[in-house]
């Protein structure tokens, strides 16, 4: 037996019972603290609010609590503490509770003071910065001068609002240097404080180029007119950053100055920039400094300037002006703009007419539509477009000359403009200049019939379909699906007839389905196909058997039947693959009989495929679905052939068919597409509930481990939690602290021994200890290695339970059922019988039937039920101890005990464990 010392461990003892039921006589103000923990983070806001509320009532010693709990980064979750200080902050700081705002500012400050750690001051700062104001200022400018926490304070400060945060920083920038004087300067800035404009431009001069560019930045963001000399003034021996940052600073300044009325002199700053910044790479600080003179002049006194940048041959600065000129209101003068667009070059013309035609300018439409008679290509495709937009189809004819050129940039240009067009209008457009445009134009408006689906032209498309320039053939193929109407079926056969591309025969082929289905008689739909397959040669009855399978039909599946006899094995290979595509499920049957035939592994798996894809959504009941599979499945052979009917089963939502994918989660070459179907069949989605009941949970618990990916294992493992839930199973372990459990008190016998006094003295030692090694990291119960068992706070009699764990390798641990060792755990590597046996059985078997541990590092799952003396064990969904009897190792002459707590095992190796879900046997 293993050595076992008493254990200590720390435990919030009894909180989700106090949670739920309300303070209690003689509770103590830690317990009620952790048992509201336990409601964050809350499901609702008015959850939340409800638990913050009762925090806040507890008073300033819950507060100082909570705050008390922060963990230093690494040495323990503390995210429900996070949570609920952030909820009684936000919930004290609701209109019309003064009172307790104040309480709660005055709890934090206090711990503040006494927090010793960076990152938990930080934490603590950014909470008073939601909430406080003025009583925060002098309190918190005691931390300005420590480097770490003089950033966060400043913030908190500056959202304060208040004219004394401004005195604080002012006077604490005497005295400050390095990171901190670079915090304040610019908390200053985000002030906008005038007051400390000259300390600033005193500051601005110094050498230390951090605090130097600081300063800057806060003078340009106050924006007091003193300090333009200082921000014009850039220094030759400057930082290259101090250098590229001085035009975004002054241009800032500008707004700055704007804002405060400073119009002129806003406009005197960017002025110069116009001219100035026109090298490649400051097309930015132009446009920038474009909108600030329009804001600061306003549209009458700039329309002269903003003219001119309309006109410029740098691009980007052209279309900042041009965003700005289609926004105009009171200064627009459309005879001006005219002017300038016969004025302007042709890129310029180009952007200044889609300028226009975003106005919706009508005035301007004669102009527009004469430009598209231009002889520069740049303005006439830009033309086609406004021209449309602003005169509909009343410019087709100006259009198409685009269309005729045969250029494929005036023929894209032209295709655009013309989409503007409604179908009615422009389809019968397309058809009378089709026929002769050159063929760039032709695969344009054959592109535009698909879009259109313009079945009225399927003549026009069929001829060109026919054309000797390639590139037509290809458009007016692809556009055949979908202008093909019923009556034209027998032309597309005879064009798939004649065809000889393979990449032209697929096209046919969906053209020839496409006409075959909008045919009513489902039987009458194969029939020009059939009289061209009695005529035509072998490889052409290659195609059209490829073709039979879009359509389906009995005669046709009369005729694929025949085939599968052919001698010629392309023919032969063709027309399984037809049956296996079939479109219904009128193929089953002989797909079911060609199953247990074939021999070729390709036509198995097709074969195979077809009837997964085709049982799940006939017309048969659930049973024969499930028969038709699991037929299918007994003559599967290699394990692609399984998993297609693994996921055929799946896709008949039926719970009868989970324990057919089950028993594949064992075969390593299946398991993941086993564990993938699973899935689909347990999982809820839009339309279906799916599964309920123990079987469900437990084929999602024992699938988990081999889905690949996190968004769908998470939510598995959630589901599983909850189908536990559902049928009575309660959590040991809710996933955010130690609730429920204890440290551990010696052995069954001697802890009985122990008068309460004596119990109560080394449970709270036990507890103590337990804090140390057991945490909660990241909804993992963790063991550092160090410690000792822990315990159930509870004592269990029969039970059954599910528990999630891993170890390291080398690793060793169990779980000790009514306080009695133990059901095995340990590295497979290094004890190869496995885990899950009754370690301690010296009369019945003590080892596993099976190994089926996972290896160390991966998480593993125990299914555990104990009835009155007897264990079974299912590890990782296998069963391997089959209702033995657990014996007592304690005292060796008496049965295992009646009841007793359930003990995870320290064994001075790391460990980890979750989903710790049990449920009581009650006695009949």
């Amino acid at each position: 037996m293993k050595t076992r010392r008493a254990s200590i461990f720390a435990v919030f003892a009894a909180a989700a019972f106090l949670a739920s039921s309300g303070p209690v006589p003689g509770q103590s103000l830690a317990d009620r603290v952790s048992a509201l923990l336990l409601e964050f983070p809350a499901e609702t806001a008015a959850d939340r609010d409800a638990a913050a509320s009762e925090l806040i009532r507890l008073g300033p010693p819950a507060v100082a609590d909570l705050c008390g709990r922060l963990a230093e980064p690494g040495a323990a979750d503390d995210n429900l503490v996070r949570f609920a200080l952030d909820a009684v902050v936000v919930r004290s700081g609701r209109p019309g509770a003064p009172d307790e705002r104040a309480m709660v500012v005055d709890a934090i400050l206090k711990s503040l003071n006494a927090s010793r750690d960076p990152e938990i001051g930080t934490f603590m700062i950014s909470l008073l910065q939601k909430t406080g104001k003025t009583e925060i200022v002098k309190p918190l400018a005691r931390f300005l001068s420590r480097p770490a926490l003089a950033g966060p304070v400043v913030r908190a400060l500056t959202a304060t609002g208040v004219s004394e945060a401004e005195t604080a920083l002012l006077k604490a920038l005497r005295t400050a240097q390095g990171d901190p004087a670079a915090a304040i300067i610019q908390g200053l800035g985000d002030l906008r404080s005038r007051k400390a404009t000259p300390a600033l431009l005193r500051l601005a001069e110094k050498s230390d180029p951090k605090i130097r560019a600081a300063a800057l930045d806060a003078l340009a963001n106050i924006g007091d007119l003193s300090a333009r000399p200082a921000l014009e003034r850039v220094r030759i021996a400057a930082p290259f950053e101090e250098r590229a940052g001085a035009a975004v600073r002054l241009l800032l300044f500008g707004r700055r100055l704007a804002e405060s009325g400073l119009s002129s002199e806003a406009a005197a700053i960017a002025r110069p920039f116009l001219s100035d910044y026109s090298a490649p790479g400051e097309d930015h600080l132009r446009a920038a400094a474009l909108t600030l003179y329009m804001d600061a002049v306003g549209e009458k006194e700039g329309l002269k300037i903003l003219m001119e940048a309309a006109g410029s041959p740098e691009a980007k600065y052209r279309q900042k002006a041009l965003d700005i000129a289609a926004g105009l209101r009171t200064s627009w003068s459309t005879a001006d703009w005219i002017g300038l667009l016969d004025q302007a070059a042709p890129d310029v013309q180009a952007d200044l007419i889609r300028m226009l035609a975003r106005r919706g300018e009508a005035s301007v439409f004669p102009v527009i539509r004469e430009k598209l008679r231009s002889g520069e290509d740049l303005v006439r495709r830009a033309a086609a477009g406004a021209a449309a937009r602003l005169g509909g189809a009343g410019v087709w004819d100006d259009i198409v000359p685009l269309f005729k050129s045969g250029d494929e940039a005036d023929v894209d240009a032209a295709k655009k403009a013309v989409l503007f067009f409604p179908s009615d209008v422009l389809i019968p457009k397309i058809a009378e200049i089709l026929p002769a445009a050159p063929p760039s134009a032709q695969v344009a408006l054959l592109g535009i019939l698909a879009e259109r689906t313009a079945k009225v032209q399927a003549g026009n498309v069929l001829s060109l379909c026919l054309s000797p320039d390639e590139n037509v053939r290809a458009a007016a193929l692809a556009a055949l699906e979908q202008t093909v109407s019923a009556d034209d079926l027998p032309a597309v056969v005879d064009l798939l007839l004649q065809a000889a591309s393979p990449h032209e025969i697929v096209l046919i082929q969906n053209a020839v389905a496409a006409a075959a289905r909008q045919i009513p008689d489902p039987e009458a739909r194969a029939v020009p196909l059939l009289k061209a397959l009695e005529r035509a040669d072998e490889p052409k009855r290659i195609d059209l058997l490829r073709t039979i399978s879009k359509i389906g039909g009995a005669a046709a599946l009369d005729v694929v039947r025949t085939e599968i006899q052919n001698p010629d094995p392309q023919v032969q290979a063709v027309a399984v693959f037809a049956l296996a595509n079939w479109p219904d499920e009128s193929a089953v049957p002989d797909l079911t009989r060609l199953a247990k035939s074939v021999s070729d592994r390709k036509f198995r798996y097709l074969v195979l495929q077809g009837i997964a894809r085709l049982v799940p959504g006939s017309g048969l009941t659930a049973a024969e679905k499930l028969d038709a599979l699991r037929d299918a499945l007994a003559s599967a052979v290699e394990a692609d052939e399984k998993t297609v009917i693994l996921d055929g089963i799946a896709a008949v939502l039926a719970p009868e068919g989970l324990e057919t994918i089950v028993k594949f989660l064992d075969d390593p070459d299946i398991q993941v597409r086993a564990a993938k179907a699973v899935l689909r069949l347990v999982m809820p989605v839009a339309g279906y509930g799916g599964m309920t009941g123990m079987s469900a949970a437990a084929a999602l618990k024992k699938a988990v481990p081999f889905v690949d990916y996190e968004f769908d294992r998470v939510p598995a493992e959630s589901r599983a939690r909850e189908l536990l839930t559902l049928e009575g199973f309660t959590p040991l372990f809710n996933g955010k602290d130690l609730t429920g459990w204890k440290g551990l008190v010696a052995d069954p016998p001697e802890r009985a021994g122990l008068a309460p006094a004596e119990l109560a003295r080394a449970q709270a030692e036990a507890d103590a200890e337990m804090r140390a090694h057991w945490r909660v990291v990241e909804g993992i119960l963790s063991f550092d290695g160090k410690g000792q068992n822990l315990c159930t706070v509870r004592d269990y009699g029969d039970f059954e339970m599910f528990v999630d764990w891993k170890i390291e390798p080398g690793g060793d641990s169990g779980l000790y059922l009514r306080g009695s060792p133990q059901i095995q755990i340990w590295d497979p590597a290094q004890w190869p019988e496995g885990s899950g046996g009754l370690y301690n059985n010296k009369t019945n078997p003590n080892k596993p039937a099976f190994r089926a541990d996972r290896p160390a590092g991966e998480w593993n799952t125990f299914y555990i039920k104990m009835a009155r003396e007897k264990v079974t064990v299912d590890l990782n969904g296998v069963r391997v101890v089959d209702n033995v009897v657990m014996e007592n190792c304690w005292e060796r002459g008496k049965p295992i005990y009646p009841s007793g707590q359930i003990e995870l095992q320290a064994h001075s190796t790391p460990l980890f464990f979750k989903n710790i879900y049990l449920r009581e046997i009650r006695p009949i």
